[in-house]
């Protein structure tokens, strides 16, 4: 895959949490350090729990920065892509978009980026941290398992 790719996570992809996904992909990505990105960040309703979404805004939006491990594949980035209901041949369609965001140290990362509008019963997360908005309102994180 070349340069090995880099990832900012704000969300349910941050490593040590439950979920099964997160906890999949980071066999594959080096552990970074802390990072922000510009940005409005908002919490999503969903019946497997809460997850985050990053849209343009004046805000700062905190996370970590990981990168590929050289294993990493292109159908492990196929799959992050489904977790996050991203499609690279339909993107207006897509919830999320996978871009090239400014880290706000410097450098820059892959990142997923809300794509559709807000949906009713979302919340502003003016912290801009979202496993900090978890412990603060006691909501459960999204698992990564959605009910059929």
């Amino acid at each position: 895959m070349g340069q090995p790719l880099r990832f900012f996570f704000y969300g349910t992809l941050l490593d040590g949490g439950d979920n099964p996904v997160a906890q999949e992909v980071h066999r594959l990505l080096e552990p970074g350090s802390p990072a922000s990105v510009r940005g409005a960040l908002h919490a999503l309703p969903d019946a497997a729990g809460w997850f985050p979404a990053l849209v343009a805004g004046e805000g700062e939006v905190f996370g970590r920065v990981y990168t590929a491990r050289p294993q990493f594949t292109g159908a492990d980035l196929a799959r992050l892509d489904a977790y996050e209901d991203f499609d690279p041949v339909r993107p207006a369609t897509s919830l999320y978009l996978r871009r090239e965001v400014a880290l706000t140290g410097g450098g820059a990362a892959q990142a997923y980026l809300f794509n559709q509008p807000l949906p009713p019963g979302s919340r502003p997360i003016r912290s801009g941290d979202f496993r900090s908005w978890l412990r603060e309102t006691g909501l459960a994180p999204f698992t990564g398992l959605r009910e059929a």
